[in-house]
């Protein structure tokens, strides 16, 4: 098993003092399908909250009622991506890149690199939220 300092040597830009522990995860081979099991019952739906400056963020995940694990099916774990990434955001410690902002005459465009959008397919769109004048968040659908 490798340390907290060297993952954090292995992984580019990331300090020791952002990992907070290491966590070991199982993922059974029907982890995504509902109803999810636990100790031979069924899980049930509950709810969890994440309090974070002054915010509280509810989400819900699936708890065995006998050993009180929880469990997130693939929609679940969607929220609480989305959760955590607002909490990078706020936090100031999202991935950022810079671009070049080009125009064409009529329209200011920005290109992503391929390396990022390997999983794009032709058909999707771009959904775009403006959070400020200068600052969008850009989201592929």
């Amino acid at each position: 098993m490798k340390t907290p300092t060297k993952q954090a040597e292995e992984l580019e830009g990331i300090k020791e003092s952002e990992i907070l522990e290491e966590v070991n995860v199982t993922i059974d081979k029907d982890a995504f399908k509902k109803p999810i099991r636990c100790c031979g019952r069924l899980a049930e739906k509950a709810w969890k909250k994440i309090s974070y400056i002054g915010l509280e963020l509810t989400y819900d995940v699936w708890r065995c009622s006998k050993c009180g694990k929880d469990y997130l099916d693939a929609h679940q774990s969607k929220n609480l991506q989305k959760i955590w990434a607002l909490q990078m955001l706020l936090e100031g410690k999202a991935p950022t890149m810079e671009r070049s902002l080009n125009y064409d005459g009529k329209t200011y465009f920005v290109r992503f690199p391929k390396d990022l959008t390997s999983g794009w397919k032709r058909k999707e769109k771009a959904r775009m939220t403006m959070l400020t004048p200068e600052k969008y968040l850009v989201e592929i659908v």
